[in-house]
């Protein structure tokens, strides 16, 4: 009897302690009120979905603020988490945000995660000023690598061009993809460039045909590498076509004639695709949420927090440095550098209605 009411006494100062314990708050910093307000939006109902599947549901509180993309307002919000007694600030769909935060957090020890900038001079910042802070999302410099990854094999005996629109997004990808090329001696038969949304692209279909080339990757917009591609069909040109990640577009877009299959691009897989994200899949269906992309990336986020966060912000720390974080969307593991050491790019093949990964890269 004595044995059974202090097992009693136990479990009832146990349970009053868990029902009045303090939720972990978990910063969430994100653009609230602008053009990106429908993906914040998106983003946040993903991470409550996963602390209602994966966690108890009072043990973690969502901290939002918005940093509006912009200098000032990010400073106001780093100020917040700071006064909020915070655990963790994830979010981050632009640089700016994350680097006011990682510098004014600094000293507070509370660590960062960015999920959605992209910049290599942010960890180059981090590297200088011994920021904690962590990048899930993939550096701008991913689609080129794993282009290189890719085409460095399925090129190897094939001469090639590479073509961009003049753009900075087009030149990047081109030059950052000939850095790579050209460091094992692959490098490129032809270099042209061209102007930008035009209705036909002739001229340039022209110099490719004349410089023997039967490949051409190509930095410039989806629907300038849909004109290039239907030009070459209409002008019996024979040779892959290759652009980036702008391509994944092409399944909703309705205009014009439909594209010849076979162009290829880098990419990387839509959430909806995985084969891991089914069970989350039909979870939205019964709740009638639309499955958004975005919805999928605040799921694996929290994911990663849920299994980051420990006791101490020290911790924490310490987890982000060593541990491997499985999400819906893949493994997430840090280098030292702080960012993401897997890359999902990788290569695609349109099929007429549709991107399919390319598992023969040869």
């Amino acid at each position: 009897m004595i044995k059974f009411i202090t097992l009693f006494i136990a479990l009832t100062v146990a349970t009053f302690a868990t029902a009045t314990a303090e939720p972990i708050k978990i910063g969430v910093s994100l653009p609230l009120a602008s053009s990106a307000t429908k993906l914040a939006e998106q983003f946040l109902v993903g991470m409550r979905l996963a602390i209602h599947n994966e966690s108890s549901a009072d043990k973690f509180e969502l901290w939002p603020v918005d940093d509006g993309c912009d200098r000032e307002i990010s400073t106001l919000a780093a100020e917040d988490f700071a006064v909020s007694d915070v655990a963790l600030v994830t979010g981050y769909f632009c640089s700016e945000p994350a680097e006011v935060a990682a510098s004014y957090l600094k000293e507070s020890g509370i660590p960062i995660l960015v999920t959605e900038a992209r910049s290599i001079r942010l960890m180059k910042d981090r590297k200088k000023e011994e920021w904690n802070l962590w990048r899930m999302a993939p550096g701008d410099d991913f689609p080129a690598e794993a282009a290189f990854q890719a085409l460095s094999k399925r090129w190897k005996n094939k001469p090639y061009a590479l073509v961009d629109d003049g753009t900075i997004y087009g030149r990047t990808l081109v030059d950052e993809f000939r850095a790579r090329m050209e460091e094992i001696e692959l490098k490129p038969q032809f270099v042209d460039n061209f102007r930008a949304a035009q209705s036909t692209q002739a001229g340039l279909i022209r110099r490719l045909k004349n410089s023997g080339v039967q490949a051409a990757f190509i930095g410039a917009s989806a629907d300038d590498i849909s004109v290039i591609s239907r030009n070459i069909a209409e002008l019996g040109g024979s040779f892959d076509i290759v652009g980036g990640e702008v391509m994944n577009i092409l399944p909703f877009q309705t205009d014009g004639d439909p594209l010849p299959k076979g162009i290829l691009a880098i990419m990387e897989p839509e959430p909806d695709q995985l084969a891991s994200t089914k069970t989350l899949r039909d979870q939205l269906r019964l709740e009638n949420i639309e499955p958004e992309p975005f919805v999928f990336k605040g799921y694996a986020a929290m994911q990663v927090v849920l299994q980051a966060v420990k006791d101490t912000r020290e911790n924490t720390t310490s987890a982000l440095q060593t541990e491997v974080f499985t999400t819906i969307l893949g493994d997430v593991k840090f280098n030292t550098d702080g960012t993401n050491i897997h890359n999902y790019f990788s290569l695609y093949q349109w099929n007429g209605k549709t991107f399919e990964p390319v598992t023969n890269d040869n």
